[in-house]
């Protein structure tokens, strides 16, 4: 058993939980497993210890107020900087700190044997320092995703304007799709789940692996794992941003773009011999990136799809990347819906054939859906 520390550089913020601590004013302490995954070799683990806020998850027909409380709850509280968290995997325990914002990262053997492919190993972890004189045990559980190494591809996605209506380009829109909306009323863009299930199932040596990676903050990771299950897409791997925002700069959330460029970087050293399908939209950097990315890797991007959403003036920045790309010798496919990118992943062999049907008859279906509801994500 080892200790990690993570030095807070911030007094301020340590002085604060401090204060409370002694005074008794700490909140209920719960810890949030975020993110845990890995290969046959190590795994990589991301949590946090924070107030616990009180979220729950979204109900049918939930009132207006119970959103925007929602969001603002996912903003406000402390996160629990100097927390100590045993993480019990495998039969093996690892003591690690959080940081001054609460987070705690670390690394393990896998110990895993070669037929775990795209499997879920469970985590425990357990706080084990009493934060406030007198709570309960704290504890949680994850699992840990351990990718197939022997599928043909994995993918890694975008979120926000790729898979999940966002309007990131669009200020005003996005504040209020995300004081206003929940998980269940959230909207995907038609058609996407079952491209993604397509994706993600039926290789022919296994499960393709899946990760998401946004830029938005582990502020909304509830939202996002809610959202992913509600629609039907696939379980995978989320790598969101530690980058900490108050409630009054909610509207800058999703701005951190080195922090994608880290992640996806990070995927590519992690599973050296994987080749990789990239998606994202032309509405923010995800072009550049993937582009930065092919240049680094350029024999292990099998494709680039990008779904065009933004102005004129975003197309004209994109044909050019479309350009440079196809000087890298990699495709990036721009798309106006997931039908375009499903009849070209028929095309390359990246889906079979026969799963077009299902990802039509979605897509048909969710357009109905949509058109039934007033006012619709899109339009807002």
């Amino acid at each position: 058993m080892r200790i990690i520390f993570w030095k807070a550089r911030n007094p301020l913020k340590a002085l604060k939980i401090g204060v409370k601590r002694k005074m008794g004013w700490l909140g209920i302490p719960l810890i949030v497993p975020y993110t845990a995954y890995g290969n046959r070799e190590k795994i990589l683990i991301t949590g946090a210890v924070i107030e616990d806020k009180g979220l729950a998850e979204p109900e049918e027909g939930q009132p207006l107020w119970k959103n925007i409380l929602t969001m603002v709850k996912r903003y406000t509280g402390d996160e629990i900087s100097g927390a100590q968290v045993k993480i019990e995997y495998m039969g093996r325990e690892e003591l690690v700190r959080t940081n001054e914002i609460g987070l705690f990262h670390t690394i393990l053997p896998a110990g895993v044997p070669a037929s775990y492919k795209d499997s879920w190993q469970p985590v425990r972890f357990t706080l084990m320092d009493d934060q406030n004189g007198e709570q309960e045990p704290v504890v949680a559980e994850s699992e840990v995703q351990i990718a197939n190494l022997d599928s043909d591809y994995m993918v890694i996605s975008d979120i926000d304007d790729t898979i999940l209506i966002s309007h990131s380009t669009r200020l005003l829109k996005k504040l209020r799709l995300m004081l206003f909306k929940n998980a269940m009323t959230r909207s995907p863009f038609e058609g996407v789940a079952a491209f993604y299930r397509a994706l993600h199932e039926a290789g022919e040596k296994g499960n393709r692996s899946i990760f998401y990676v946004s830029s938005s903050e582990w502020n909304l990771y509830d939202l996002l794992v809610n959202f992913l299950e509600y629609k039907g897409i696939p379980r995978g791997t989320l790598l969101l941003s530690d980058a900490k925002l108050k409630l009054f700069r909610l509207i800058r959330s999703g701005k951190q773009h080195q922090h994608k460029y880290n992640q996806i970087r990070s995927l590519f050293e992690l599973y050296y011999d994987q080749s990789f399908i990239l998606i994202g939209d032309s509405g923010q950097r995800d072009p550049e990136i993937y582009l930065k990315i092919a240049e680094m890797y350029p024999s292990r991007v099998k494709a680039i799809y990008i779904r065009r959403i933004g102005n004129k003036k975003n197309n004209m920045r994109l044909e050019r990347l479309i350009s440079e790309a196809e000087e890298l010798g990699t495709e990036m496919i721009p798309v106006h819906t997931t039908t375009e990118a499903a009849l070209h992943a028929v095309r390359h062999n990246f889906i079979r054939a026969e799963q077009i049907a299902e990802i039509q008859t979605e897509k048909e279906r969710e357009e109905h859906e949509h058109d039934r509801l007033i006012p619709r994500d899109q339009g807002e």
